[in-house]
């Protein structure tokens, strides 16, 4: 097995668990934030065995690209916002100097 093929099988979950991107595209950040705090409780309990605790690892590092996916595009949102009502001020600064 080359390092690209275990790269790859070391990303799949354990035989019989879902994958770690399912029905993530379904949720909202805050459910995404909610699944990964009980995801991060779970773990730190130590009670998985391995294979699910090493699934429930893929799961939470998933939730939290999505989330900060999410969080991305807001922010880029903002930005935008902003930019536009910068824009208005000043062309009203612009018309008000018109003006006088």
């Amino acid at each position: 097995m080359n390092a690209k093929s275990k790269a790859k099988a070391s990303s799949l979950p354990p035989e019989g668990l879902p994958a770690p991107e399912d029905g993530l595209l379904d949720l909202s950040f805050e459910q995404a934030m909610s699944e990964l705090e009980g995801t991060v409780k779970r773990l730190e309990g130590g009670d998985l065995p391995l294979a699910e605790s090493l699934a429930a690892f893929h799961r939470g590092s998933a939730l939290l690209r999505h989330a900060q996916g999410i969080l991305n595009q807001v922010q880029t949102e903002i930005e935008l916002i902003e930019a536009d009502q910068e824009t208005v001020v000043d062309r009203a600064s612009l018309i008000s100097q018109i003006k006088d």
